[in-house]
């Protein structure tokens, strides 16, 4: 199958090697939504009333502040932080006039609007929506691509397979997305992947174990100097920074 531009972050994801594509793919998408929130974006009206709106989880926060445009950062705070202080104190106003809980239970008239507006803020990040936005399209396309082209294939049997959460996105979508012949090829092809390289990675975690032992003191590395870095990816998308 000729490589086609929707085509190319699944290739690169599966090209970039390591324990997970979709991880992969994942993360380049995460760069680029903080390089956008960095960039000219956040002047924008449009896109200030979504983040005054949602706010960021506490990871994309985090990775935002790293960065070196601390200005841009401080500007989406200040905005949501004033979006938030125009709307919570009549929430609490309104919690505080319909009274106390009675004696023996709470009052019938009150209604707690208070929590399901914060807990809204708390679950919502404008990057995490971005990012799945355009991360559910390269399922679409995987699947497509499983569909018509064996090269796909071939580069998940030469994989290292993928994370835990990952592999399960797949088993699932796949139930959905393919049918017969294509179904039963996919799953014949992606569960010895995977088991297959979970044991690979128990193996190199139980050296770097063992070289902590006098014992294996003078035994090579081999792959398993990064094994635990790499275990933390298979085991929870993440990549870790050393």
């Amino acid at each position: 199958m000729k490589e086609q531009i929707y085509t190319i972050p699944v290739n690169e994801g599966f090209d970039a090697g390591g324990e997970c594509p979709f991880c992969n793919m994942y993360h380049s998408l995460e760069k680029d939504a903080i390089d956008y929130m960095l960039g000219a974006s956040y002047m924008e009206d449009d896109i200030r009333a979504e983040t005054d709106k949602t706010g960021f989880c506490a990871k994309h926060f985090n990775m935002m502040y790293k960065e070196q445009n601390r200005l841009g950062v401080a500007l989406m705070i200040h905005s949501h932080l004033q979006k938030i202080n125009r709307d919570l104190p009549a929430l609490c106003d309104k919690l505080k006039s319909q009274g106390k809980r009675g004696l023996f239970g709470k009052n019938s008239k009150s209604e707690n609007e208070v929590s399901p507006y914060l807990n809204k803020i708390i679950g919502s990040c404008y990057v995490c929506d971005r990012i799945h936005n355009n991360f559910d399209r390269y399922f679409d396309t995987f699947f497509f691509m499983w569909k018509k082209d064996n090269d796909i294939r071939n580069k998940v049997k030469n994989s290292k397979g993928f994370c835990i959460e990952h592999f399960s996105m797949l088993i699932e979508q796949a139930e959905k997305r393919l049918s017969g012949k294509d179904y039963d090829e996919f799953i014949d092809t992606i569960i010895p992947v995977q088991l297959e390289n979970l044991k690979r990675l128990e193996g190199e975690v139980d050296h770097f174990v063992n070289k902590f032992d006098h014992n294996y003191k003078d035994a090579p590395w081999g792959t398993a100097k990064d094994s635990l870095v790499r275990a933390i990816t298979k085991l929870s998308g993440e990549f870790v920074e050393e």
